[in-house]
């Protein structure tokens, strides 16, 4: 998964507009995608579980979809749920014959119930958010996503549609690691197998003999100082790396790296962009 999604990445980058060029169609990679990841049956898995926030486009209205019919009815609903006018097409999607878009045009972060942990790939107060060094007073809220007015929340919504190297792409997906890590050791939900099971009989059984989960265990604390300390999955690590590595490598690439870099892409532009509508137009 991880590999596709840079892959996606690569590919926005590689066209001489970017995602904008005529030959990149976002719609039907994540089709491609999808297709290739999600087994037959995925939609008997997540009934009831998943959640997918859609925006109806006659009305604007925010919609929740958790059931589905078949896996081409999940599929229609994800690329509903990913779909951004221009970005994505100029149509928007039919989904059980009703017309949807992104639902973060309508509710970014929709709350299921209280138990509901909102994750944001912007500084805010949301449950799992990057947390910057300077503290801004001023915060404005899009689609119920608060996000704090900065010069880092700045850039990364410059990053939305045009993804950025494959090196910051590593360091954000670290970000988003060590987000989620001061999350679960704020809320106090790294612990040992041992109190782990005591606190999940809490609800249901109501054990009498509650002095069985030690607050101050000393397996759960070393658990959460190893944890505070590890790093992302060593897979996820090597395929980053191996993408930053097919990106900074060959000759074009070496060319374009020195200071002629701008004047031939200018140069080159003219003469590219046509043949990418040409291109676009024969195979779409």
């Amino acid at each position: 998964m991880t590999s596709d999604v840079l892959r996606l990445a690569l590919d926005a980058r590689s066209g001489s507009l970017g995602p904008f060029s005529p030959s990149f169609n976002i719609q039907d990679l994540l089709l491609k995608n999808l297709e290739k990841v999600l087994p037959e049956d995925a939609h008997l898995k997540v009934n009831g579980k998943l959640h997918i926030s859609l925006t109806r486009v006659h009305d604007g209205k925010n919609v929740i979809i958790s059931e589905f019919e078949s896996k081409e009815d999940l599929l229609q609903a994800l690329l509903a749920s990913a779909f951004v006018p221009v970005f994505s097409g100029i149509l928007p999607p039919k989904f059980r014959g009703i017309r949807y878009m992104d639902g973060g045009f309508s509710d970014n972060l929709p709350a299921i119930d209280e138990n509901t942990i909102t994750v944001s790939p912007f500084c805010g107060e949301s449950d799992i958010c990057p947390r910057d060094d300077s503290s801004q007073l001023f915060h404005i809220n899009v689609a119920n996503t608060s996000i704090e007015l900065s010069r880092h929340n700045i850039y990364r919504i410059a990053r939305i549609l045009f993804p950025p190297k494959p090196e910051v792409l590593a360091s954000m997906c670290k970000q988003g690691f060590d987000d989620t890590l001061r999350f679960l050791h704020r809320n106090n939900l790294i612990n040992c197998d041992r109190c782990l099971a005591v606190q999940s009989t809490f609800i249901i059984s109501k054990p009498e003999d509650e002095d069985d989960y030690d607050l101050e265990c000393h397996d759960c604390k070393r658990q959460q100082e190893e944890a505070l300390l590890s790093n992302m999955p060593e897979k996820v690590v090597t395929i980053f790396q191996e993408a930053i590595d097919s990106a900074n490598k060959g000759i074009v690439d070496w060319l374009f790296k020195r200071k002629g870099k701008k004047l031939l892409s200018v140069l080159s532009s003219p003469y590219k962009i046509p043949g990418k509508f040409m291109f676009a137009s024969f195979t779409k």
